[in-house]
Formats: structure tokens, C-alpha cells, sequence
């Protein structure tokens, strides 16, 4: 694969990506539902542990009381992630912008390589950017509600507040890679969009309330357990192997799948 190509690839996708309404509707939507996460554990924590599954104040004072709300956004910001990314690439097929791409550089393995990093890094630096919003609303809040925040600031809670934002960006890159591969297949945004979030909220959701055990199993909740460092019963490490694993399957047969198949619009 030639490396000029790629990067060739990756700056003209990156030209798209930086429209005002695409980069300002993603940065700032993905800011408001990380900072709303956040308030909402803020203000529905209780002074102290009461069985609930929110944290009281007394814990959100602990090291690691800032990721909190952070990591229970992952669904939010992944199913976001997983939009975006389909329908960036399925609408390259609708708009006919990819077939004029593909008459000038017909190496696609290279192309996609480019657009697949391009938009991975978008929504990784706008997630990035909703931690850092969500860090400030975390600080207001917790001023609001007495909470004493050196804990966060010691080397303890620094450490855990990075692996959780390190959690968290792979959790998401996930998800976007998903999105890609399902754009990719389907080659039209409304029905991958429509797909994806049917397949992750209620699908995934009614498959678990039959079958428990399938949690274990299942990739949007393999790729929320990543993303929240490992919670609903899966070890992490398992998660993100078994994540991999299909990430690695269903992007392997995409990139098949798009070296071989004519595209005619």
C-alpha cells in the first residue's frame, strides 16, 4: 500500500470533515451529552452510597469521582461515532462523489485506508474534545454540590482519569469503525444509520433480556464494556479482544467487498 496514497486520501476526506456544520454539529453536540452525563450524576447523587447505581457525592469526592459520568456516556457518544462514520461513507455512494474518486485513483485498498483513518481521527479529536467540556462542567458542579475535588488532581486520580479517556477513545473508535464497515455494505446513510441504531439500542437490548448470557457476546456491548474500562460483568481485556476480533472480521470482508464491487453511481 502505497503511503502517499493513504495520506493523500486522509487530507482530501479531512477537507470534507472540516465543514462548519459537520465540525461544528459534531464537536458540540458530542460536548452537550458528555457535560449533560455528567451534570445528571451530579445532581441525582446522594450524600452517601444507597444501592443505587449512581455514585454518591461521597464517592464522586474519591481519585476517581471525574470519570464517573464520563464513562457512562459511552453508548451515547458511540452510537453518535457510529452514525457519523456510516454516513460518511455511504454517502459518498449517494452523491456520486466516489465513483469520480475511484476514476482518478483506482487503487481503493489505499483510498479507503485514507477516509477510514480521516474519520477516526475527527470523532477521536471530538470526543477528546467533549471530555475536556465535560472536565469543566464536572469542576462546576461539583462546586455547586460541596464536593472537595483535590483527589481528582492527585497522581492517583490523574492515572485513573486517563486510562478511562483512553478507555473511552477506543470504545468509540469501535463504534466508528463499525459505522464505516455498515455504510460501506450498504452504501446509503439513512439505512445504515437506521440499522445501526436499531441494531445497538433495542436489537442488542431485547436479545439480552432472552438470553443474559449473550452480553458476554454481543459486539455493541463488548464495545461499551471497552469503553467503560470493562463494567456489565465482561473483564476488559477479554472485551477488547473479542471486539477486535470482529472489528477485524467485518473490516477485512469490507475491504474485499469494495476492491471487487463495481461502483456504478
Amino acid at each position: 500500500m502505497n503511503p502517499s496514497l493513504v495520506l493523500a486520501s486522509f487530507r482530501s476526506e479531512w477537507i470534507k470533515l472540516r465543514r462548519r456544520t459537520l465540525l461544528f454539529g459534531t464537536f458540540g453536540g458530542l460536548a452537550a451529552a458528555a457535560s449533560l452525563f455528567m451534570v445528571l450524576v451530579f445532581t441525582q447523587a446522594a450524600m452517601r452510597g444507597g444501592g443505587s447505581d449512581l455514585p454518591s457525592l461521597q464517592q464522586l469526592a474519591q481519585p476517581n469521582g471525574l470519570i464517573h459520568g464520563l464513562d457512562r456516556a459511552i453508548i451515547l457518544l458511540g452510537i453518535v461515532a457510529f452514525g457519523i462514520s456510516a454516513a460518511q461513507i455511504a454517502s459518498e455512494y449517494s452523491l456520486g462523489t466516489l465513483r469520480q474518486l475511484l476514476v482518478r485513483q483506482p487503487r481503493r485498498a489505499g483510498l479507503l485506508t485514507g477516509k477510514f483513518l480521516a474519520v477516526i481521527s475527527f470523532l477521536v479529536c471530538a470526543v477528546a474534545f467533549a471530555a475536556v467540556v465535560a472536565f469543566g462542567a464536572a469542576l462546576l458542579m461539583a462546586a455547586a454540590r460541596h464536593v472537595p475535588v483535590g483527589a481528582w488532581f492527585s497522581g492517583t486520580g490523574v492515572s485513573d482519569l486517563l486510562k478511562a479517556l483512553g478507555d473511552l477513545l477506543l470504545g468509540v473508535t469501535g463504534f466508528a469503525t463499525l459505522g464505516l464497515m455498515v455504510g460501506l455494505f450498504l452504501r446509503s446513510s439513512v439505512f445504515a444509520v437506521i440499522l445501526g441504531f436499531a441494531y445497538l439500542l433495542p436489537v442488542e437490548q431485547l436479545v439480552m433480556r432472552i438470553f443474559p448470557s449473550t452480553i458476554h457476546w454481543l459486539p455493541g456491548q463488548l464495545l461499551q464494556s471497552v469503553g467503560s474500562g470493562g463494567g456489565e460483568g465482561s473483564a476488559f481485556g477479554r472485551s477488547l479482544l473479542l471486539s477486535a476480533l470482529y472489528l477485524a472480521v467485518v473490516s477485512g470482508a469490507a475491504l474485499v467487498y469494495f476492491s471487487r464491487r463495481d461502483v456504478t453511481a
